[in-house]
């Protein structure tokens, strides 16, 4: 049986003609021999990023690769309990997915995940490898693998650096061998290891580095040490079952390549999401049960990072509260995983994907590489299809050049002091704001959004590790004040992690957006070692420039730790009471004003 199936609840007309067009145009061939048009849209600083398309056929026909990472692997669990995997984005967010599935769990082995840089973070790390209180002890057991497959992430040289001193303080024989740096020849995190004499690994089987974070599962180490940890031995036969099921090869025929297209689920989801956003629908909800719903960050971030350009692209949402969506405006799709989370969407266009999750990690790996390896070619064919350039982020680098510049600079960072508004029990204070207070200044901008047909979604980033008490608020009122108040679609966020995911298309893509950033004044303090949150508030400081730079609508809420969560409630429920006090929000623009644009050839 096939790991993933397909199946669309509307065939059209257009959804044939998509199809047709791929395989007149022959875009897989494109794809395969690096060239054309596709070759093109996939190219970042003349370097064309396409080796996510057959590297796992490389793999399979160069054994001794995924035996090095196997034997890796082994090396690891010999000698290490825990592995502190640090990243951002694509280096990262696979992870993320395996551990959400369980893949860990029985396994007497642990890997925590660390893209925050919020000192919270690092203690919930610390508290999860010393739950006997030893911490010299723990960190003799414990390995610490930074990745960056950007080449200006600066994220896990920080965790290095605290992770290096704590070693150092306890007095840790050979702390460099607690240490692997698996990155691009030439990025920060590479001069990083140079400088400390760290063992650094290629990020590709091949030493290549043509694969975009975003796309690094499941063809490079990015995924494949992790899932040769998770079910050790078996790499060569999760790989081999992807590339069964539908992974492209070099050297296909045009035959073959021309069946892939009209038989592979995801091409036909590529062509399916064309025709969505011809129609004016750039929102696609995933509806998912709990046991699959590591995987829609994921899904958020290959699709938004590559898409999100030139005030277009896909937006993905998860998570939401369904009940409220029939009057939403008519702006989405329904992408359903399985059974979905149980809520019925009447009179929306649904897709469905149809997943594998039985037997041991082994099997639930198969349909995690051939999950990750069908949607790399859907970005690449809607991209294809709506004419996006799906190669780059530069509106990431924006932000992190002005972060960069502000972590760096002398003095105290420059906070707003003036143009604030006060929340009514004094707990808040939101920029830019007005003397009405808090409430009435974000109602105030939802009016005038409404009133422009510019309010498309809800976005609310808490810049803090998503976790405790602030997290819980934002999750659960930020759902409601987007869904059921707003009646639009809504992001819960956590900053720096998403800015790595979703910023591009914050920034660059549909601008119908409503952003509310969260950010704690008093972060806590480190629990052991020296690290400072410096750095994630220049990162919160820097996405407000950056988005500001575009013309986005973002405002600012400073809180205290004590009670952010309580300030961030009474902030929503306040605004939503305004709301309800006068005139509903109105529908977003009519489907025809939101139809793309596409360049020649479409």
């Amino acid at each position: 049986m096939s790991s993933v199936l397909a199946t669309l609840d509307l065939e059209s007309p257009a959804i044939s003609e998509a199809l047709e067009r791929l395989a007149r145009e022959d875009v897989l061939g494109q794809i395969i021999d690096r060239r054309g048009a596709v070759a093109a849209l996939a190219t970042e600083a003349g370097d064309v990023k396409l080796d996510w398309s057959d590297h796992v056929a490389w793999a399979l026909d160069h054994p001794e690769s995924i035996q090095g990472v196997e034997d890796l692997a082994r090396a690891i669990r010999s000698r290490f309990d825990h592995v502190i995997w640090s990243g951002m984005g694509g280096s990262i967010q696979a992870v993320h997915a395996l551990v959400g599935l369980g893949l860990f769990d029985a396994s007497g082995f642990s890997l925590h995940p660390l893209d925050s840089t919020d000192p919270a973070a690092l203690n919930g790390i610390l508290r999860k490898i010393t739950a006997d209180g030893d911490l010299q002890s723990a960190l003799e057991r414990t390995l610490m693998i930074g990745v960056s497959m950007g080449m200006t992430s600066e994220e896990p040289i920080t965790h290095l650096q605290w992770f290096d001193g704590l070693l150092d303080s306890a007095g840790i024989a050979e702390p460099a061998a607690h240490i692997i740096v698996m990155t691009l020849p030439g990025s920060y995190l590479d001069e990083f290891a140079a400088e400390r004499g760290a063992r650094r690994i290629d990020i590709q089987l091949d030493g290549a580095s043509h694969t975009p974070g975003r796309m690094s599962a499941p063809s490079t180490r990015v995924f494949l040490l992790p899932a040769a940890l998770a079910a050790p031995h078996r790499l060569r036969q999760i790989l081999g079952r992807c590339q069964a099921e539908g992974s492209l090869r070099p050297g296909m025929g045009e035959d073959e390549r021309r069946r892939f297209v009209f038989r592979d689920p995801f091409v036909r989801l590529a062509a399916w999401l064309t025709q969505q956003i011809d129609e004016g629908r750039d929102m696609v909800v995933l509806d998912m049960p709990a046991r699959w719903a590591s995987l829609a960050p994921w899904v958020e971030q290959v699709v938004e990072e590559s898409l999100g350009k030139g005030g277009r692209g896909l937006l993905i949402f998860h998570d939401q509260d369904l009940r409220f969506s029939h009057q939403w405006p008519d702006r989405f799709s329904i992408l359903r995983m399985d059974e979905g989370a149980g809520t019925e969407v009447q009179g929306r266009p649904l897709g469905s994907l149809r997943l594998d999750g039985s037997g041991d990690p082994a099997s639930k790996l198969v349909t995690c590489a051939r999950f990750f390896s069908g949607w790399n070619l859907l970005v690449a064919l809607v991209g294809y299809l709506q004419d996006i350039t799906f190669a780059g982020q530069p509106a990431v680098e924006s932000y992190k050049a002005y972060a960069r510049r502000l972590r760096d600079a002398e003095g105290p960072l420059p906070f707003p002091t003036s143009g604030l508004a006060k929340s009514r029990s004094g707990r808040l204070e939101l920029y830019p704001g007005s003397e009405a207070g808090a409430a009435a200044s974000l109602a105030d901008a939802v009016r005038g959004l409404d009133g422009e047909g510019r309010l498309g979604y809800f976005d609310l980033t808490v810049n803090a590790e998503p976790d405790g008490r602030l997290w819980e608020v934002a999750r659960r009122s930020g759902r409601r004040f987007g869904n059921e108040v707003l009646l639009r679609p809504v992001k819960i966020r956590s900053g720096p992690r998403d800015y790595h995911s979703t910023e591009q298309s914050e920034t660059d893509g549909p601008p119908e957006i409503l952003s509310l950033r969260v950010v704690v004044r008093d972060p806590e303090t480190v629990s052991a070692g020296e690290y400072t949150p410096r750095f994630l508030h220049a990162q919160a400081l820097g996405t407000m420039s950056a988005m500001r730079d575009a013309g986005r609508p973002v405002l600012m809420a400073l809180v205290e730790r004590a009670d952010a969560g309580e300030a961030l409630e009474d902030l929503l429920e306040e605004t939503a009471n305004r709301l309800s006090s006068q005139p509903g929000v109105r529908p977003a623009p009519p489907v025809s004003r939101l139809r793309s644009t596409r360049g020649p050839g479409a």
